[in-house]
């Protein structure tokens, strides 16, 4: 039976936002619940799984008694997240928060909370009277119910043993417990300048909750994300976007590690009721590497100085000296599997925990890489010999294998010769070089130099598709491929080559709707697909912000400013980014909040600025 306040189902991906403390994250929807959490960390067993599947995943709901949608934004530069609901009768307001976001440089605090998670909740009537519903159901990996148990000693506090973890409720209100389902809820009236306060804790200080104490540590939360947003270097109109974006990279970085995940989400499908559904709860060195590019241009190193540090101490189960993805404590196995048991997001199927991309042979990983490491450099980061180490095996890894065909940057299945591919390897020797230069290595680059060269000259002899008037997706083929944006914006060719604005035009063409990006044409994939552009999948968001960051680079700013705007308005009062997006609809597709399409974006609009002039 269906409880009497029970969440919406599957609520669409353009209204869920995040929070988190840098070990993990819940997705909030705006009716006020929490559909997705995993424990301990990121990649976790989900403990609230109804995202994925609405009768076995547990959620949390909070919120007006007859579930709705409400509006969301977040806290100035924070990560507490504020869901409103206006009516006749009532003004509601929904805090949320993640306690305690640990940070490596306050190891010596003292405080003992590395290994607590806790979730508080505050909900607040500013007008009238307003119904109200409280429901909580955990579950263990979509299986077994808690057990649950009042505390004894704490008035308003439950215990809870969720598989191996011990958690506590407290509530500043009376909550039941229901009879055979494991679950915890209320239903009570708030009126103007009442509040109702949850917390749910794992591990943390066993010290008595109460209101005084949310409120202090929910206040102590909010001033810790603002006063690191303050630090950073923001220029421009879209500041406030571009600082968002920065905060969402920073609240997706594992602190142990400084690893950022990709998504905190899994099986979120690029196409509704298909099969392209992946798990993202892990650190791909692409992306981690230009999140913490993004950070350092925005003068934060220190982020950066981590991740190296760990990087160098990881070890790859391929023949690159790093492989392409790790788990966020730097474990090298991700054996994918296959959950059947479950529904799936709106019957999106199947759902997949792990990743099998570990494994696979991707050339342009470590040009993202190397460019990182090269701006971390430049910006003043401390620099040590065993990133040189990892930069130097990087550059001989892309002679020794830069003429092999890879999986390339969109994890195919079939190997090909992708241009992309090539122009990243390239990448990788010409960083390499240039922090030789910089580091008194440059006797060691003979060999890198005359490698760019040959690589530079394949590509633009066989790379290059006359018919086509573009880069091609991979020899032999005149199929586009989105990812040739990669030539300009990683200084393959300058901005204004004719060969570049022959193939942003061509991209445009043939690649957008409605102004939006996808990566490439179906059906002329190395595996072919039936469906049409549109249909097989949504336009990828980091394309589409690769074309506004190279219309930018070229001087086109009119053009970069009209992509832009659009994803403005996509992206919303949150400002976050899934991975893709319906074209015709602008529902949003994939898992959510996609680090690469935040830094993406962010990169997009500071090339913008600083064409228009900016600093």
């Amino acid at each position: 039976m269906t409880a009497p306040h029970a969440p919406i189902p599957y609520p669409p991906i353009e209204r869920l936002g995040v929070i988190g403390d840098r070990r993990t994250a819940a997705i909030v929807a705006a009716d006020g619940t929490i559909p997705w959490l995993c424990l301990p960390n990121y990649d976790g067993d989900a403990a609230f799984g109804a995202l994925l599947d609405a009768g076995r995943g547990g959620a949390w709901r909070l919120g007006p008694a007859a579930p709705t949608f409400g509006r969301q934004r977040y806290h100035d530069d924070s990560t507490a997240l504020l869901t409103t609901w206006t009516t006749d009768e009532a003004d509601l307001e929904l805090t949320d928060a993640m306690l305690w976001p640990w940070d490596r440089r306050d190891d010596d605090d003292g405080d003992g909370v590395e290994a607590a998670r806790v979730l508080v909740r505050r909900l607040r009537c500013s007008r009238g009277t307003a119904a109200c519903a409280f429901d909580l159901g955990l579950r263990h990996d979509f299986g077994e119910a808690p057990n649950l148990a009042p505390a004894g000693k704490a008035q308003g506090e439950i215990r809870i043993a969720l598989g191996d973890h011990d958690l506590r409720l407290w509530t500043s209100r009376p909550v039941d417990i229901a009879e055979g389902d494991g679950a915890v809820r209320a239903a009570f009236d708030l009126a103007a300048g009442e509040e109702f306060w949850a917390v749910l804790a794992l591990d943390d200080p066993d010290e008595p909750w109460s209101a005084k104490r949310a409120a202090a540590e929910l206040d102590r939360t909010v001033r810790f994300w603002g006063e690191w947003a303050a630090t950073l270097r923001c220029p421009g109109r879209r500041a406030t976007w571009v600082r968002r974006s920065a905060v969402t990279v920073y609240l997706l970085s594992y602190a142990p590690t400084g690893s950022p995940v990709a998504a905190p989400t899994t099986s979120l499908p690029e196409r509704i009721g298909g099969d392209r559904n992946w798990d993202y709860r892990y650190a791909w060195v692409r992306d981690a590497s230009l999140a913490l590019a993004l950070l350092i241009r925005l003068g934060d190193t220190d982020a950066a100085r981590r991740y190296m540090d760990c990087l160098a101490t990881y070890r790859s189960e391929t023949d690159a000296p790093l492989q392409v993805v790790y788990a966020v404590d730097g474990a090298t196995k991700l054996p994918e599997r296959e959950r059947g048991d479950l529904a799936g997001y709106r019957g999106s199927l199947p759902v997949r925990l792990g990743n099998g991309a570990a494994h696979q042979h991707q050339l342009d990983s470590l040009g993202f890489f190397a460019d990182c490491a090269l701006t971390y450099l430049q910006e003043g980061g401390a620099w040590r010999e065993a990133y040189w180490e990892i930069v130097r095996r990087a550059a001989d890894h892309v002679v020794k294998h830069w003429r092999e065909p890879d999986a390339g940057i969109w994890e195919m299945r079939a190997n090909r010769h992708f241009v992309s591919s090539k122009v990243m390897g390239w990448v990788t020797l010409d960083r390499a070089v240039r922090i030789a230069d910089l580091t008194a290595h440059a006797t060691q680059t003979d060999g890198w130099r005359a490698t760019m060269a040959a690589i530079h000259a394949e590509v633009m002899a066989r790379g290059w598709s006359d018919e086509r008037g573009a880069f091609r997706q991979h020899y032999d083929s005149d199929a586009l491929d989105a990812a040739a944006l990669l030539v300009s914006l990683f200084g393959f060719l300058p901005p204004d080559h004719p060969r570049v604005l022959s193939t942003l035009d061509q991209i445009e063409a043939t690649l957008s709707i409605a102004g939006l990006v996808h990566r490439y044409v179906p059906d002329e994939a190395p595996t072919p697909h039936d469906l049409p552009l549109g249909e097989f999948e949504g336009a990828f968001l980091p394309c589409t912000f690769w074309l506004a960051a190279a219309r930018a680079r070229a001087g086109q700013t009119d053009r970069a400013e009209a992509i832009l705007g659009r994803a403005d308005a996509l992206a919303g009062d949150l400002g976050l980014f899934a991975e893709e997006v319906d074209a015709r609809s602008g529902a949003f597709l994939g898992n959510t909040p996609l680090l690469f399409s935040q830094v993406e974006y962010a990169r997009a609009a500071l090339d913008l600025e600083r064409a228009l002039g900016g600093s």
